[in-house]
């Protein structure tokens, strides 16, 4: 609670030194799954629901948009499932643990800030707030699928048909940093902490629209920890590859490229292309260590109805991408992947229909994906190229397949109601990606009925918003 009445304060702080408007307005949303949906393993409900603000700033220059809300989550014994492509939980804590040690109820809060100053050409950025690079539903450079993260960063235009972004910010590693691990030590039950050590991400991209119909993203991150933040990374012109050989190829780097190409105003193919581990000099050699994920998809409007779409999209991803021989470099953000949800080893048949008819919102959505496993054998043969005799998921796999069908509707002021079905088939759920603890897996098929209720929140994007017709304070 102290962060958010930091984030508070400073948003009451601008709102007062500049005569603008300011906006504050609730959040709150209650989602009932009758069988789970894929949340967990069993086909018991579960129910979530949270509540909490919304903050807006805007003048001529300056744009605050902040919210802080808590969660709780019902009727689950762990964390929730991960394979899917919900948004990550940076804090997941039980309800009264340490009174009782096998409740049902986790609370988890969610708070993010972004600072927008825009000055001609320029808009610099400065907060913890969710990024998403390129054109599809899915992104394998930088998704949603990890919680938020700090970062500081630009957007600059070059000129009508180029544009150049740049951020730096900083991950959560998951690894314990063994230096400081005795200062946070009491003799309290559970007053112990785990402190990890640091890891950073720097990005930059160039957005180019070729022609009317075509726009490519170049783009480049590095990912590297341990040390504190980098001076070299935070040179946003000059190519990280370079860079980091300077530095004694310590750290790793990812370069893809995503396109998006109008056939003509209903119809448009995107795509992105992923490589790890670039090598220039060896990138058409036998063993070369460019190791690539792709995606390919289609967007279509207007097929049936006016304002209908239609999104069909695949990913794929080789097994050793996203991963590094130094842990600390892993492409990874509270355990959760910074590029595509999946994972390295892992692939998506993605569709999604939905159109409006009557006031009501329906929607069709469907995702079948498939991961195998990701030991250390793996890791240390990629980079001593041994992977000839490599097959994918032949040591196992998960696969989930989920068919959402919904309809959502704004009742009143805000208020938005949204039912519907999860058709799930389920093979070797509690699959353990590392291989060790993969015995006791199971065969699982649902139809898990939902119904939730939600106020300047959208389930869809997963995230806060000020509906036109909610309630709203206005500072003047």
């Amino acid at each position: 609670m102290i962060k958010s009445f930091k984030i508070y304060f400073f948003f009451f702080l601008f709102s007062f030194i500049f005569s603008y408007e300011a906006l504050i307005s609730p959040i709150a949303y209650s989602i009932y799954h009758s069988e789970g949906n894929s949340y967990k393993y069993d086909k018991t409900y579960t129910s979530i629901g949270g509540w909490g603000l919304l903050l807006k700033y805007k003048n001529k220059n300056l744009t605050i948009k902040s919210d802080f809300y808590n969660n709780r989550i019902y009727n689950i014994m762990d964390k929730p499932n991960f394979f899917n492509d919900s948004q990550g939980l940076s804090r997941f804590k039980k309800v009264d643990y340490n009174s009782n040690e096998i409740i049902s109820t986790f609370d988890f809060d969610i708070s993010n800030l972004n600072i927008n100053y825009n000055h001609n050409n320029l808009d610099l950025y400065l907060g913890k707030f969710n990024t998403h690079w390129g054109y599809g539903n899915s992104s394998l450079t930088i998704s949603n699928k990890s919680p938020s993260f700090p970062k500081l960063g630009f957007n600059l235009k070059i000129n009508e048909n180029i544009n150049f972004e740049y951020f730096h910010g900083s991950l959560k590693s998951n690894i314990l940093d063994t230096a400081i691990k005795d200062y946070y030590v009491h003799d309290i039950p559970f007053g112990n902490r785990s402190p990890n050590l640091n890891r950073f991400i720097a990005a930059h991209r160039l957005i180019i629209e070729v022609n009317p119909k075509l726009n490519i993203s170049l783009n480049e991150l590095v990912i590297y920890g341990v040390r504190n933040l980098d001076i070299h990374y935070c040179l946003p012109f000059l190519p990280f590859w370079s860079l980091q050989g300077y530095l004694g190829d310590l750290d790793n780097i990812v370069i893809s490229m995503d396109f998006n190409y109008n056939l003509n105003e209903q119809k448009s193919i995107y795509g992105s292309l992923l490589i790890d581990e670039i090598r220039p000099s060896e990138i058409f050699s036998e063993n070369n260590r460019n190791w690539f994920g792709y995606q390919l998809g289609v967007n279509f409007k207007n097929i049936i109805f006016n304002d209908d779409n239609l999104i069909s999209e695949l990913n794929w991803t080789d097994h050793r991408i996203y991963r590094h021989r130094f842990d600390i470099n892993n492409h990874y953000n509270h355990g959760y992947p910074v590029g595509f949800w999946g994972g390295p080893h892992s692939e998506e048949i993605y569709l999604n229909y939905s159109f409006k008819k009557f006031d009501f919102l329906f929607n069709i959505e469907y995702s079948n994906a498939k991961r195998g496993i990701l030991t250390d054998v793996m890791l240390d043969n990629q980079y001593i190229d041994e992977n000839e005799q490599f097959t994918r998921y032949d040591d196992g796999y998960e696969k989930l397949s989920n068919l959402e069908i919904s309809i959502n509707k704004h009742i009143y002021k805000g208020v938005v109601a949204k039912i519907g079905i999860n058709l799930i088939d389920w093979n070797n759920a509690g699959f353990d990606t590392s291989g060790l603890n993969n015995e006791n897996l199971t065969n699982i098929k649902k139809e898990s009925l939902f119904f939730g209720l939600s106020y300047n929140y959208d389930f869809e994007k997963e995230e806060s918003f000020i509906h036109k017709d909610s309630f709203k304070y206005i500072l003047k």
